[in-house]
């Protein structure tokens, strides 16, 4: 392990078990370097690390802030599932399947047109750190796959769809709106009227360009976080 990774991992753990709280800074990098008996360098590249993962901000001038995880980190431009994305994270987090429901058609606002495809819906609510953050509602394409076990809509679909049935997903063309919430949300979610709802449809392809799926991806608005990465051409 390389000496950043040491305290990269070191400083994740404390922030994992409540050592700094949201709010709170990290030891300044003087400090660190002290305690490591390292470069600045060294002690920059692992808390830029930190800030990259989205556990804290670094505040020129000031030092690192901790950031208050509880908001989740939803990369639009990104292809991941949902374990993949909370994996990668390091957040508690856990799954209800609401719903499985054969031969439903696809919403027309999902799909943009009068698209006739018949699915298997899958509706599951997502719990991170102990409280009913999204709901998914997932339209899977019947023609692809006919029977969706309730094993793989609570676990992982992407899994179930790569690794068990060997499907090759290649794309998803994503759409986000906010809007306010439904009844259902509120029902589900446990929220009042005046929550807001961060709203992603999208559709996935396979590598041969057969429709997978069609997604709605309904999160609190107070809750959520798009983190993106931009380059300005020169």
């Amino acid at each position: 392990m390389e000496k950043y990774q040491k305290i990269y991992s070191d400083l994740l753990k404390a922030l994992q078990e409540k050592v700094y709280q949201p709010g709170d800074y990290l030891p300044s990098d003087g400090q660190l370097v002290i305690r490591y008996q390292v470069s600045r360098e060294t002690v920059r590249k692992a808390v830029k690390a930190l800030a990259n993962d989205g556990y804290v901000q670094r505040l020129p001038g000031r030092g690192s802030i901790v950031l208050d995880r509880k908001h989740f980190v939803f990369p639009v431009s990104t292809l991941e599932s949902y374990r993949e994305m909370v994996a990668q994270a390091h957040l508690d987090a856990s799954n209800d399947v609401i719903t499985i429901k054969r031969h439903v058609p696809v919403p027309e606002n999902l799909t943009g047109d009068n698209l006739s495809i018949l699915c298997t819906l899958v509706v599951r609510r997502r719990w991170v750190d102990g409280e009913e953050m999204v709901l998914d509602y997932d339209y899977i394409n019947q023609d692809v796959i006919d029977h969706i076990p309730y094993e793989a809509a609570k676990n992982s679909l992407f899994d179930y769809f790569e690794n068990q049935l060997g499907l090759q997903i290649d794309y998803a063309v994503k759409r986000m709106t906010v809007e306010k919430g439904t009844f259902e949300d509120r029902q589900l979610l446990h929220i009042d009227e005046s929550m807001s709802m961060v709203v992603i449809r999208s559709e996935t392809r396979l590598a041969d360009n057969r429709i997978l799926s069609f997604t709605e991806s309904r999160h609190r608005a107070d809750r959520f976080t798009s983190v993106e990465f931009a380059r300005r051409h020169k």
